[in-house]
């Protein structure tokens, strides 16, 4: 009994979606793999045989858009309504088509035309229509335009040879997300933002994000950079296990090593890039936080949200008046050192795990301050509290005291009425 109707069959073998199965006369396979993402059904290139053996790799394959690492980019980008949108290196666009429904006009591009044509396809088949598809080279299809929103998930693997389209982001594995990166003044709007989840580099007294900032060029004084860290190797780590998967040998591990040394790679940082335009003009921020292992995207949104707003012109004299609320869970841990027969404490660390992985260590006084931070209390009423009990000199102005308060906040440890720290997820 066919499983399918005679046109349906048709149309499936007409689009090459079923193929006879030439180790099996007799018997199809499907083409493509279909597959949910969120409420979305994508079609990618196989990855594996009917026998679930590994497929061959070929040029231009697509990859599925089933790991994790897909994954952690269609998390942690914003959908959130905009004018435009614009989704590079595509594949299959799932970003593109998830913000198609919140955005006005959606372009997806990616040098490989097969990518170009499944994404077409996987709009068509979630009866998507405001996305706009091209072939092409980064921006080179969409010249002429800027973005509120840009998406990436660039290739960014090392590679010590070429294999597929774009497989890897050169030697380092920076060269396309560089390239992303340097492209946006061009491209974002004010106020607009890029979303990348990639890999970079550490390099003596460079880290990652103050060489995303040096991608940016001369323009780089409109930008806001924020690194939200994954996951941090050390070249030998990532040497070994490049090695083992690929069934290398001690020569390969060599050669990666070299690699690393030539770069002078102190390390190799997995993350989410934001990078955000300037919609007026006020003090830039670069930060990095690590993130927790069930931090919500609405945590990169809310750090994004604080810092902007806590460099806005009277933002001071705002936190003047907020009333504050001491973050559930923070650790607080004493540090004791015997000397001349007594012990005595010799350092304060209060971390957190959410929605960022964050230690700060700050003054004893401090951690008496926190229990005060009830939501009722205001920063102006902390401050004569923090005078009265002597923790702080009686002539600390109130700007002083504003500052110190703002880094607790911006480390997750306290947070205001008006911008309360989201869930972790579950």
């Amino acid at each position: 009994m066919p499983l399918f109707p005679t046109d349906v069959w048709q149309a499936l073998t007409d689009a090459g979606l079923l193929l006879s199965d030439p180790e099996h006369a007799g018997n199809c396979v499907a083409s493509a793999a279909l597959y949910p993402i969120r409420d979305l059904f994508i079609v990618s290139d196989r990855w594996t045989k009917p026998d679930h053996s590994l497929r061959q790799m070929f040029p231009d394959i697509v990859y599925p858009a089933l790991t994790k690492a897909v994954k952690q980019f269609i998390d942690y980008t914003s959908y959130a309504p905009c004018e435009d949108f614009l989704e590079l290196c595509a594949g299959t666009a799932p970003a593109a088509l998830l913000a198609a429904r919140s955005a006005k006009n959606v372009w997806a591009t990616d040098i490989a035309e097969r990518s170009v044509e499944f994404a077409k396809f996987n709009a068509a088949l979630n009866g998507i229509h405001n996305v706009t598809f091209a072939a092409g080279d980064l921006y080179e299809p969409v010249q002429g335009r800027a973005f509120d929103r840009i998406a990436a998930h660039p290739p960014y693997v090392p590679v010590l040879k070429p294999a597929e389209i774009f497989y890897g982001g050169g030697e380092i594995g920076e060269e396309i997300t560089k390239r992303v990166i340097a492209g946006l003044p061009d491209r974002l709007k004010p106020g607009g933002r890029l979303y990348c989840r990639t890999l970079g580099t550490e390099r003596p007294g460079h880290p990652f994000e103050e060489r995303i900032r040096e991608w940016l060029g001369e323009k780089h004084l409109g930008f806001d950079v924020a690194l939200f860290t994954i996951q941090t190797l050390e070249p030998r780590q990532f040497s070994l296990y490049e090695t083992v998967s690929k069934s290398g040998g001690k020569e390969q591990f060599a050669e990666w090593q070299r690699l690393f040394e030539k770069n002078e790679v102190q390390g190799l940082v997995v993350g989410i890039v934001v990078i955000q335009r300037l919609a007026e003009k006020r003090p830039i921020f670069t930060i990095r936080r690590d993130l927790g292992a069930s931090t919500p995207a609405a945590a990169l949104e809310w750090a994004m949200q604080w810092e902007t707003e806590i460099r806005g012109e009277g933002a001071e004299q705002r936190l003047v008046h907020a009333k504050l609320l001491a973050t559930t869970g923070t650790e607080i841990t004493v540090r004791h050192v015997l000397r001349n027969g007594e012990i005595s404490p010799e350092s304060i660390t209060l971390s957190t795990k959410q929605p960022f992985a964050t230690e700060l260590r700050v003054q004893p006084w401090m951690t008496l301050l926190l229990p005060r931070c009830d939501g009722k209390t205001t920063v102006t009423e902390l401050l004569e509290i923090a005078k009265q009990n002597e923790w702080i000199a009686p002539e600390t102005p109130i700007e002083e005291f504003c500052r110190l308060l703002a880094t607790l906040i911006s480390g997750g440890f306290l947070q205001t009425e008006e911008l309360r720290l989201p869930a972790a997820a579950g």
